[in-house]
């Protein structure tokens, strides 16, 4: 296969590489293997080829890293269930260990489950969500 070609197949393949993940990581190779193809078409070495797509594509990863880090990031809010964990609430319906039970946290009514039975009006703590159910234990066994 000739030069140009490569670089064409190369590039073509980081893109739809790109759009397969969406990562802003192949984007930028596919990119320095089109500048590589334009120069092989100018005439330049393979050489200078080589170490034009090296060089552009890293210099391009380096600099869309923070921006991409940035688009990507973790929400600073975190889903209103999320926000429950470590939050203490009161059983207002019995928790029984094989049907679960009901207790408010936050002005917000919940299905619970428990690994022990936990009685109305005691003290909980949420541990974790499971489905859309809190997974809560009794205050004082925390």
């Amino acid at each position: 296969m000739a030069g140009i070609e490569a670089w064409i197949v190369l590039a073509g393949f980081c893109f739809i590489g790109e759009m397969l993940t969406t990562s802003f990581f192949l984007l930028w190779f596919g990119v320095g293997a089109s500048i590589a193809a334009v120069l092989n078409y100018l005439g330049f070495d393979p050489m200078v080829q080589i170490v034009a797509f090296i060089l552009i594509s890293i210099v391009l990863l380096a600099v869309s890293r923070p921006l991409a880090q940035k688009i990507t990031k973790e929400p600073p809010r975190k889903a209103a269930s999320d926000r429950l964990i470590g939050k203490h609430g009161i059983v207002i319906e019995d928790i029984l260990p094989d049907t679960g039970g009901v207790v408010k946290v936050e002005g917000d009514v919940w299905r619970a489950i428990s690994p022990k039975t936990i009685l109305k009006d005691n003290k909980i703590i949420v541990k974790k969500i499971e489905s859309v159910k809190l997974y809560v234990v009794p205050v004082e066994s925390e």
